[in-house]
């Protein structure tokens, strides 16, 4: 299926936006050559200095005058060619691409840049009366939210040929499901603030009295579920006396190893000659970075440099009093005693951080220890569709 009219024009400035940015590394790269190229000092050559710049800001500007005259190509393009649905492989890459840089196509107003939104299993709600009475014409007062993790969407529910857990919270317990699709390269805490405002307009407008919410995240999901429900307790939002119950599966409360050893690399490799400039890993996204310690407020990012190496100092946020927590894990080991579930985890979470235990007792999350369960010979991904992982869900979803 070829791709829509938006994924074309946003994939085209991304492309613009990349040659721009290796140019400027290659200019990096050449001027950090040219100093240090031989351990002793020597005069600097300022006639090639100067062609070398000269030369490097032509390229940046043929390149920007093509970005702008392909883009304004585009603007001119009519409005019936631009229509087109979204085939699943393009949602998929659009969503993989939002986890990398998605903060970069909010900043540069990119068209692949994801908007907030929720959704049902076929199509975008609009959050009002009438449309979502047409939308759901048999909504119920028990509502669950659904939030996917990084690079992904609310596709990533469904592998494998395997029915999606929504299904049996809604035909076994009388459930409407729903799924929330957001940018997930933007900072947790600014997807946790907008999803906290979307929540109350969905409360305010469901076509039926809501009788109780529920939200299920999976990964980065839960620490977004967990901004959220923060945010709402500070800005005094409704919906928050309609919670019941918070699942987070495979969620790492405390950071991921994965973005802290990337990081530990990339700290390692600004020693190394050369080398800095091509740390492309450096231009990850803020939702990337968040996950090294599990940054969930403003205040955990704002005014600290995310490449410079700090200690965790987020600020804790407790469990809400009166909702029911549940946490899921995963575990490459095949039991408890397994030392390759303590070193790996589940590949990307490990166990402890994802059932909420800490050494800083002002940061371990007060959860009862029944409401946690560790799943062994599994990994991160096998949380959205194994069949024991569902059925737990419905058995905390039926207390």
């Amino acid at each position: 299926m070829p791709a829509t009219f938006d994924t074309t024009r946003g994939g085209t400035r991304l492309l613009f936006d990349s040659i721009a940015g290796i140019t400027t590394t290659v200019e990096s790269m050449h001027r950090k050559i040219a100093r240090t190229a031989v351990p002793w000092p020597v005069a600097e050559d300022r006639a090639h200095g100067a062609i070398a710049a000269a030369v490097y800001r032509l390229i940046l500007g043929v390149n920007d005058g093509l970005r702008q005259g392909v883009d304004w190509t585009f603007g001119q393009t009519p409005e019936a060619l631009r229509s087109g649905r979204e085939s699943a492989a393009e949602v998929r890459a659009i969503a993989a691409l939002n986890g990398v840089c998605g903060d970069h196509l909010e900043a540069t107003d990119n068209p692949l840049g994801t908007d907030m939104q929720l959704r049902t299993a076929q199509q975008r709600l609009v959050l009002e009366p009438p449309l979502l009475r047409e939308a759901i014409p048999e909504a119920s007062g028990h509502l669950v939210v659904l939030v996917h993790g990084l690079s992904m969407s609310e596709l990533g529910w469904r592998r494998r040929g395997r029915p999606c857990i929504d299904e049996q919270l809604g035909n076994d317990l009388g459930y409407t499901p729903l799924f929330l699709r957001y940018n997930s390269g933007r900072h947790i805490s600014t997807n946790g603030r907008e999803f906290a405002s979307m929540l109350q307009a969905l409360c305010d407008n469901w076509p039926v009295p809501v009788e109780s919410l529920s939200l299920i995240g999976h990964s980065m999901g839960g620490l977004v579920i967990r901004s959220t429900c923060r945010y709402a307790q500070l800005d005094g939002r409704d919906w928050l006396h309609l919670l019941r119950r918070v699942v987070c599966l495979g969620t790492p409360h405390h950071g991921s190893p994965l973005e802290q050893a990337g990081h530990a690399f990339e700290q390692a490799m600004r020693r190394v000659p050369y080398a800095e400039p091509m740390l492309f890993g450096k231009l990850r996204s803020a939702g990337i970075k968040d996950l090294r310690h599990g940054n969930l407020l403003d205040e955990d990012w704002q005014g600290h440099d995310p490449d410079a190496p700090r200690p965790d100092s987020r600020q804790a946020v407790p469990l809400l009093n009166g909702v029911d927590y549940y946490f899921a894990a995963a575990s490459l080991g095949r039991n408890q005693f397994d030392p390759l579930g303590h070193l790996l985890g589940d590949l990307l979470v490990r166990a402890d951080s994802a059932v909420g235990l800490h050494r800083d007792e002002l940061r371990r999350l007060d959860i009862r220890p029944e409401h946690c369960r560790v799943f062994h010979g599994r990994n991160h991904f096998d949380l959205l569709d194994d069949p024991q992982v569902h059925q737990q869900v419905i058995d905390w979803f039926s207390r």
